[in-house]
């Protein structure tokens, strides 16, 4: 699901999303525009946050979130050696 979807679907405002993760209304403003991507730093808060509904993969497709998440083939690897 995308942020704004959840968003939407939970009647929540970008104002109290905001608050609950510490950053401004723009900025969630910026993200949900497209004008400035999410962090890979805030994608894990937000998929905690929206309870798993909104993944980090959805939020940063730049991240390698199943090598990030221990589960990706390399991880895979690296534990049956």
């Amino acid at each position: 699901m995308k942020l704004a979807e959840y968003l939407d679907s939970t009647k929540t405002s970008q104002s109290a999303f905001a608050k609950r993760l510490g950053v401004s209304q723009g900025l969630v403003y910026q993200w949900l525009s497209g004008k400035r991507p999410i962090s890979a730093e805030q994608c894990p808060v937000i998929e905690r946050l929206t309870g798993g509904l909104v993944t980090c993969e959805e939020l940063n497709d730049k991240v390698d979130w199943a090598y990030v998440r221990g589960t990706g083939p390399q991880a895979n690897a690296q534990e049956a050696a």
